[in-house]
C-alpha cells in the first residue's frame, strides 16, 4: 500500500507562539490532531469559514481549536484558540 501523502504545514508566527504556549499534555494532543488533519484537511468535522471551503475551521481538542486554509498541498495554521475554563463569562450548570 503507497504512503499516505500528507500536506506540509506552516504557522504564522501567532499560531506557532499559541502552540508553543501548550502545556506538555495539550501539545501532545495538538500534535496528535495536527497529523491527522495534515492527512486531510477536509476531514467532516471541520468546517468551511469562507465560501470557497479552502479556509477551515476545526476543534483539535475540547479545548483546542485551530483555523487554518489549504492550498497546493500546504496547510496553514493561522490561529491556534486554547480555551480554559476560567474564561467563561457564565459557567454552564
Amino acid at each position: 500500500m503507497p504512503p499516505t501523502p500528507t500536506y506540509d504545514v506552516y504557522y504564522t508566527v501567532q499560531a506557532a507562539a499559541a502552540r508553543d504556549r501548550l502545556d506538555d499534555e495539550q501539545r501532545v494532543a495538538f500534535d496528535k490532531g495536527m497529523a491527522l488533519l495534515a492527512r486531510d484537511p477536509f476531514l467532516s468535522l471541520s468546517r468551511p469559514i469562507g465560501s470557497t471551503g479552502d479556509d477551515r475551521t476545526i476543534r483539535l481538542t475540547q479545548s483546542i481549536l485551530v483555523e487554518y486554509t489549504v492550498s497546493r498541498g500546504r496547510l496553514l495554521i493561522f490561529i491556534v484558540e486554547v480555551f480554559n475554563d476560567k474564561d467563561v463569562l457564565i459557567p454552564e450548570g
